[in-house]
């Protein structure tokens, strides 16, 4: 008799045999790039409200966004963004490690960020702040923005690939 005979499959044949689901891994690829993106939104998210609550004279004049161009320094306003920005990073931090709350935690970061951007349109279309920082905001504004919308499309469409979120469709 050999050591396959004695298995647990051969010993029940009449018992399914064991499978596991890989989607709900820890090590499934698509766990690991999802935790990865946002755990680097999260860090991005975390550093800069640090600098926003422990220094915001400095970040308002020092971030090449030209901060001093939509009005004059309030630091107890900054430090409230700043506290928004905590907020989100730490609840990326969570999302990457929960995968049920990954989806509304990302969406939540990805609605700020979108808001954020349509309040500088608006800003340049209104005729509030001169056209010219368009360009200043496209790369710290304007692009998160679009990237964590495209973002979170795929992260929608992962879910629903995974069955963990539906949509009536009539």
């Amino acid at each position: 008799m050999n050591r396959r005979s004695l298995s647990a499959e051969s010993l029940n044949p009449l018992q399914e045999p064991v499978t596991t689901n890989t989607n709900l891994s820890l090590k499934s690829k698509s766990y690991d790039r999802w935790a990865v993106i946002c755990l680097i939104i999260a860090a991005l998210n975390i550093l800069h409200s640090l600098w926003v609550i422990i220094a915001p004279v400095h970040w308002y004049h020092n971030l090449p966004a030209g901060v001093p161009e939509f009005g004059p320094v309030n630091v107890h306003f900054i430090r409230d963004l700043g506290c928004v920005f905590l907020l989100l990073g730490v609840g990326l931090v969570f999302a990457a490690f929960k995968v049920p709350y990954r989806l509304p935690l990302f969406t939540m970061n990805t609605a700020f960020y979108i808001l954020h951007m349509f309040v500088h349109i608006h800003e340049v279309v209104s005729g509030r702040i001169r056209l010219g920082m368009f360009w200043v905001d496209l790369p710290a504004v304007y692009f998160p923005a679009i990237i964590f919308f495209i973002l979170n499309i795929f992260m929608i469409k992962h879910h629903q690939n995974q069955g963990k979120i539906q949509f009536n469709r009539k």
